[in-house]
């Protein structure tokens, strides 16, 4: 059987893909961490990815994946990756083997390239803290890979020019090299386009977990239909377009928000919401304040149940 546990982590992604074996042996992949530490909420049921993986009896993951580096997917990783064994961790861009902390200075008192600088920091701290625990640091491969005899994920990466625009600032950076001020601040802006999507079949059916990777900028790749689509953004704006969603023909969708409200950020959107509630028969949140077209939730999370035969089971935790 296949377990696939959506986390409520507030304003944040954690998604468990457990493979349960029958010898007592699972596979395990944890697909983003969420942030550093979550704080409580008056009617919420929100906890830290670390507390869900104990809760849950996982004290080893064979796998955890980070879509992209925004705190709300990584800030959470360094945590589980010292409290338990990962064997592997893996990512778009890895920080070299000569990284250096990149000072405050060194780039710019502006927020985006200076949010930048600090979510390097984290990622090399994190590197640090996992090659100190024995678990490979690795930069994740695109394509088609057998993680057990029935379980397999696909890899789907980011526009070309979006990875190697990354990498190169990336590396610079690390390396204590100048990068002009606004390519710095270009590649902070495209870190939900550079967003790793993960596709992982089981019993002839498939999951999709995209990230942030806004919709209008893969609408037209060559991604085949999903059974279960976890919106990209917290089902903002951005997250999903008509014609996408009819490629993609999902009859379930997940989406991770919170229910705190915050003007500047509609997750989920409202009408994102009613087109989802018009063309599928089940549509999820982790939580969400009460909404014309949602009603409100609170739950520890959302868990699949996929035999191997396909069959689907479905439940709020």
């Amino acid at each position: 059987m296949l377990e696939v546990f959506f986390c409520n982590v507030g304003d944040g992604d954690a998604v468990l893909v457990r493979e349960r074996g029958e010898d007592g042996r699972d596979y395990a992949v944890l697909v983003d961490a969420g942030r550093p530490f979550v704080e409580s909420r008056d009617g919420s049921l929100r906890k830290d990815a670390l507390e869900y993986l104990l809760d849950r009896q996982v004290t080893h993951l064979d796998r955890m994946i980070l879509t992209h580096p925004h705190i709300d997917h990584v800030g959470g990783a360094a945590r589980i990756v010292r409290a338990i064994r990962v064997d592997r961790l893996q990512m778009l861009t890895v920080p070299p083997e000569d990284a250096r902390f990149v000072p405050r200075s060194f780039i710019s008192t502006k927020k985006p390239p200076n949010g930048l600088r600090q979510m390097l920091n984290i990622l090399k701290e994190l590197c640090e803290a996992a090659q100190e625990r024995g678990t490979a640091v690795e930069t994740i491969q695109a394509g088609e890979q057998a993680l057990t005899d029935r379980l397999t994920m696909t890899v789907y990466y980011p526009r070309a020019e979006i990875v190697d625009r990354q990498k190169q600032v990336f590396d610079a950076l690390y390396r204590g090299d100048a990068v002009e001020e606004g390519l710095c601040t270009q590649v902070a802006k495209e870190r939900n386009l550079s967003s790793l999507m993960l596709r992982f079949a089981y019993g002839h059916r498939s999951v999709l977990i995209t990230g942030d990777r806004y919709a209008a900028d893969w609408e037209g790749e060559a991604i085949p239909p999903c059974d279960i689509l976890k919106l990209p953004h917290h089902g903002d704006r951005k997250s999903m377009t008509p014609g996408l969603l009819n490629k993609l023909s999902p009859w379930c969708a997940v989406v991770s928000c919170e229910n705190d409200p915050n003007a500047k950020k509609e997750r989920p959107d409202e009408e994102i919401m009613t087109m989802f509630l018009e063309r599928l028969p089940l549509v999820l949140c982790t939580e969400n304040r009460p909404m014309a077209a949602l009603a409100e939730s609170t739950t520890n999370g959302i868990r699949f149940d996929i035999q191997p035969d396909g069959a689907v089971t479905c439940r709020r935790e």
